[in-house]
């Protein structure tokens, strides 16, 4: 573990996860990379496959209504956990297959955060890469201080288990 410039950087055997917080507003900019052996194409279709979450991650995924589709731009109603609290929220997936999954949250209690998830093919499958600025309210403001780590754990949970999913299935 690196402690510099207000920032956090870890890196396991499989993961490497950099953990920031924006000065200005004090609310955490993470980025959490994972190798899946897994074709990227692959990979993506099973991540933004949004009506099968629900069944495959229920862990993660409570619901997922799609409200919309209009081309490369989803909108989704979801009921999901995040840094260990149930969320309501409404997204909108700007969708760049097979690289990139640019999401907006437009209502819930992490409303205005970005997450954008790039896919990139390399030698040993995909390198997924989650980079998130994170605006919190709501129950997930009450976990405070915490609200950093328990993202990033959150984040490398759902990417374990896409993981496990896509390296597993034929």
């Amino acid at each position: 573990m690196t402690l510099k410039n207000n920032s956090i950087e870890l890196q396991t055997a499989t993961n490497r996860f950099l953990i920031k917080e924006d000065q200005l507003s004090g609310m955490p900019k993470i980025k959490v990379e994972k190798i899946i052996k897994a074709d990227r194409e692959k990979v993506f279709k099973l991540v933004t496959d949004f009506e099968s979450l629900p069944t495959n991650f229920p862990q993660f995924f409570k619901s997922i209504k799609v409200l919309s589709r209009d081309g490369n731009v989803v909108t989704t109603e979801d009921d999901a956990m995040m840094a260990g609290r149930e969320v309501h929220q409404t997204t909108r997936h700007t969708l760049t297959p097979p690289e990139i999954d640019d999401v907006h949250l437009l209502s819930g209690d992490a409303k205005d955060t970005r997450i954008v998830t790039t896919y990139l093919q390399v030698p040993e499958g995909t390198k997924v890469t989650v980079e998130g600025d994170f605006k919190l309210a709501g129950k997930l403001k009450l976990v405070g201080f915490m609200a950093k780590g328990k993202i990033e754990k959150s984040i490398e949970e759902v990417i374990d288990q896409f993981a496990r999913a896509a390296e597993t299935s034929g």
